[in-house]
């Protein structure tokens, strides 16, 4: 449950702002029969009884940390078919409410159905009949659970080379009987391709890094290092150049994970005594190594002496490292100086937030590729409001084509502004920390000077925590700058505090709702 949370006695926090016509769509969605139907009691088979009490568990298990509006709008139309193994099969009414329920609440389902059964599931959607199933995996054994970072799909077995095509390497493939030698099979998401990527000026830097870190072997840049916000395409591009140097040399043994789940292999491996495979598998097993997030290794010595040697192992060979971060090496509290240095050995590439052009383009394409009808006018509407993050920009999206199908509806100007009002990060131009601290303690219903105090109570920091990562997120304020605005703290307080938020956001609709809800308050 969230602790930052002040108002409320329950896990459920307060949900974003809703219009009129959404709380209508939420009401219409309410069905008179239990949460997931099926078929009559009388018809009931096995298969079918088994689905109906795993899909029950897991929605009971999120019941009260999601908001009741979203609960009802995104998770109580989804049906589960059947339980096939270790493999779920489930529909929605239509490609939107699916496309949203996987970008923001599949992470938290399987991790219910994990809690619930103890064991993990792989999920296929089955929308329609002229949607065939697609298999969501579940995470890879023997890798101990994570709760971030989670890839959402997997990229179809390499083609082989075309006919007379050069091998861009000469690396054998794995020994099948030497799975230990081998990373885990890159979980790529086939969506995150270069041609799927808009590039632009705030961007192409990072874009035309990551093109030359999948097309040259051995390496001109290694390691490649992306920083930047949330949002704003870093995980695409790791997946991108995954996805095209699969193309290019088939036989490529590629690691794609984030940092968390580096370290919780490598507490894995301790505790199982079998620190050998674990360091066969990314040292020798692996041709290619991606990280997502290597800031989570701030303050986690025995992780990053194991990353070192890893580093030293693979660029020893000419193996590609690409590794991103929310900032620069330099701002990475607790973070060892001989990482810090060997992260700067390569290129370092800033992703900023994109231009206003950047930002209908990045609609245009997820409106093609989504087949959505999206008017020109309200392209520029959406683009106008969100300038910062990339994800926020395609949900706003996703979320006006679940409201338009629902409803039966349109798109056009007045159907954007009236479904997405209250929900658009519509900034102003400057955004202060005072107006952050204001807007923070009239949500929670604290005192500005208890936010700036030492206090560390949960009703206090948990706030605090919130205000450190919105005024990090829409000022442009250095760490050291907001930590003084915070009763004079030390930088990596900040740093840990704005670090928690953006970890917790992933898995946890709650905190969203949250933010979201104060965001709406800080852009009236």
């Amino acid at each position: 449950m969230s602790s930052i949370c002040r108002r409320v006695s329950t896990d459920r926090c307060r949900p974003p702002v809703q219009t009129q016509t959404i709380a209508c769509y939420y009401k219409a969605l309410q069905p008179s029969t239990p949460v997931t139907t099926l078929v009559n009691n009388s018809s009931v088979s096995p298969a079918a009884a088994q689905a109906r009490t795993v899909w029950q568990s897991a929605l009971a298990h999120l019941t009260d940390k999601i908001a009741p509006q979203n609960f009802d709008l995104w998770l109580r139309p989804i049906e589960c078919l059947e339980v096939d193994g270790a493999n779920l099969v489930l529909r929605a009414p239509n490609q939107y409410v699916r496309m949203w329920f996987e970008q923001n609440y599949l992470p938290a389902v399987l991790d219910a159905l994990r809690a619930e059964t103890g064991q993990d599931f792989a999920v296929t959607f089955a929308p329609d009949a002229e949607d065939p199933p697609r298999r969501e995996p579940a995470p890879a054994a023997p890798t101990p659970p994570e709760s971030a970072g989670r890839p959402r799909s997997r990229v179809p077995d390499p083609p082989a080379a075309a006919a007379g095509e050069p091998r861009a390497d000469n690396t054998a493939a794995p020994d099948p009987h030497d799975l230990d030698a081998a990373p885990p099979r890159a979980a790529l998401n086939p969506r995150y391709t270069f041609d799927t990527f808009v590039a632009g000026p705030s961007n192409q830097l990072a874009y035309a890094a990551s093109q030359a870190a999948a097309s040259t072997y051995p390496p001109k840049y290694n390691p490649v290092f992306i920083c930047g916000g949330a949002g704003l395409g870093k995980t695409h591009l790791l997946h991108a150049i995954g996805i095209e140097i699969q193309r290019r040399r088939p036989t490529a043994r590629i690691a794609y994970l984030s940092a968390e789940r580096f370290m919780n292999e490598y507490i894995h491996a301790i505790r199982s005594n079998d620190m050998h495979s674990f360091r066969r598998r990314y040292r020798e097993g692996c041709d290619v190594l991606l990280v997502d997030d290597v800031q989570f290794l701030s303050g986690k010595d025995g992780t990053q002496d194991e990353f070192f040697h890893t580093f030293n192992a693979l660029h020893e060979r000419h193996h590609q490292i690409v590794v991103t971060a929310d900032r620069k090496p330099h701002e990475i509290s607790d973070l060892a100086e001989r990482l810090r240095t060997r992260f700067a050995w390569g290129l370092m590439a800033d992703i900023e937030p994109p231009e206003l052009e950047v930002r209908v383009a990045i609609l245009r394409k997820k409106a093609h590729a989504e087949q959505i009808h999206l008017p020109d006018d309200v392209a520029l509407f959406i683009a106008t409001a969100i300038k910062s993050n990339v994800r926020e920009l395609e949900g706003a999206l996703i979320r006006l084509a679940a409201y338009a199908s629902l409803s039966n509806r349109t798109i056009d100007l007045d159907f954007a502004r009236e479904t997405l009002e209250g929900s658009l990060s519509r900034a102003p131009e400057h955004i202060t920390v005072d107006a952050v601290l204001k807007a923070v303690a009239s949500y929670y219903g604290v005192k500005i000077s208890d936010l700036k105090s030492p206090r560390r109570h949960k009703s206090i920091a948990g706030p605090r925590a919130v205000a450190m990562y919105l005024a990090r997120q829409h000022t442009k304020d250095s760490y050291p700058d907001l930590g003084r605005a915070f009763g004079g703290k030390h930088h990596t307080t900040v740093i840990s505090a704005v670090d928690k938020i953006a970890r917790r956001l992933p898995t946890d609709p709650a905190l969203r709702g949250e933010l979201h809800a104060i965001e709406a308050i800080l852009l009236r």
